[in-house]
């Protein structure tokens, strides 16, 4: 056993996380890791529903409390409106948000008249969420200059299956797609879904934003950032284990309170409500995130934003100077990227360098407007707090070196 042990603990301590700028995976705040040293032996659990009583009886419970209300400041939210609690990430959120979406519909709509609608790219979680659900699913086409969800492709989804008899339809709005970091316009669509709504008899619509790539990168690039402005906007939900450098598992979900009444259970042993996912919770990442937000607090993050946020722009000049084929898709305020190598042969890079950067050319089935399917290979980048300047100049460095810059650099 000790022998497994230490072997795994030296195969950890091996991998060159610096160099990783392919996955999400990044080293935690020094102070977070001393939270988990310093509690775990006490092995705090947050069962039950905590964001709407200030009274808490446990301190971890009153920091999560804390850190549901920071959230909804920080997303300009109405804090006697929302409701939220701590998740294990944007896994949990996007099944939280289909059960309490199907919950919801199914005050209006017969259950067999309710489906969800997502794109090529929303993440593999929402179709984990609809068939634990049972509910069925459907395609709404990117566009193709954005790669997000295209307006005339999303009026005609909603059109025809309208025909086809279906009455309620769940529509996750990603804020920061996995594969690309483009963004859905939320107030495009919200706005076609209420045009929608005026000209179909008897249809609901139940909005959430899946903002656990972007969630927490738009709101220190831009100060407006009002994602429950729209009365369509049900339910967000961001990770605090990305960009908000806390341990594994982390994340958040925010939600319009009145809604809890549908998906609230009591909890037969004690006198409290549940109205989370999982029901018994660790408190530590209440502890872990509420410490975050206390020790950098907004200037902080801005800071680490910002800094990523040159490092991305520095990126792409030099991709673009090195391989000028590459296309290149993104969104102003995304820390992450999807890379085309249109220039190089069968689109990869040498294995070496997928390798050494943790780059992994994953193969995407598309579907764009109106009605074309495509298949390309598409490398993630994700510039998260561990990624410095030095790497990405050793990067096009080893693109230079490589046999596919003098072959198609031109």
């Amino acid at each position: 056993m000790k022998a497994k042990l230490y072997g795994l603990e030296s195969e950890l301590k091996q991998r060159n996380i610096e160099y990783n700028l392919g996955s999400l995976y990044t080293l935690p705040h020094p102070q977070t890791t001393q939270v988990y040293k310093r509690f775990i032996d006490y092995n705090p659990g947050n069962l039950g529903s905590w964001s709407d009583d200030e009274t808490q009886t446990y301190a971890t419970t009153k920091m999560e409390y804390e850190v549901i209300h920071d959230l909804i400041d920080l997303y300009n939210g109405n804090q006697e409106k929302l409701s939220g609690y701590i998740t294990s990430g944007g896994t949990e959120g996007n099944i939280f948000s289909v059960w309490l979406g199907r919950s919801y519909l199914e005050q209006y709509c017969k259950p067999n008249e309710i489906c969800l609608l997502k794109t090529s790219l929303t993440h593999y979680s929402v179709r984990k969420a609809g068939q634990l659900c049972n509910v069925p699913q459907f395609l709404i086409p990117l566009n193709k200059t954005e790669w997000n969800i295209d307006i005339q492709g999303f009026d005609s989804s909603i059109q025809n299956l309208y025909d086809q008899g279906y009455r309620g339809f769940i529509i996750p709005l990603t804020f920061g797609y996995t594969s690309t970091g483009t963004c859905d316009d939320i107030e495009l669509i919200t706005q076609k879904a209420d045009k929608l709504k005026r000209k179909l008899k008897g249809i609901e619509l139940f909005f959430w934003i899946d903002a656990a790539l972007n969630g927490l990168i738009t709101p220190f690039l831009d100060k407006d950032f009002h994602p429950f402005q729209s009365p369509y906007i049900q339910a967000f939900l961001v990770d605090f284990h990305k960009f908000g450098l806390v341990p594994y598992p982390a994340g958040i979900i925010l939600y319009q309170k009145q809604l809890k009444k549908l998906i609230e259970q009591p909890i037969d042993y004690l006198a409290e409500t549940d109205s989370t996912l999982l029901g018994s919770r660790p408190g530590i990442p209440a502890v872990s995130i509420w410490t975050m937000i206390h020790s950098l607090g907004k200037n902080g993050y801005k800071g680490l934003i910002e800094e990523e946020k040159e490092n991305k722009e520095y990126f792409l000049e030099q991709i673009t100077s090195v391989l000028p084929k590459t296309e290149i898709v993104t969104h102003s305020h995304s820390l992450s990227c999807g890379l085309i190598f249109h220039g190089l042969k069968s689109a990869r890079l040498p294995q070496w360098i997928e390798e050494k950067y943790g780059l992994y050319p994953g193969k995407t089935k598309l579907l764009f407007f109106p009605n074309e399917k495509r298949e390309e290979i598409i490398y993630k980048c994700f510039f998260l707090p561990h990624m410095k300047k030095k790497i990405i100049t050793n990067f096009i460095s080893d693109l230079e070196k490589s046999a596919i810059y003098s072959n198609n650099a031109l």
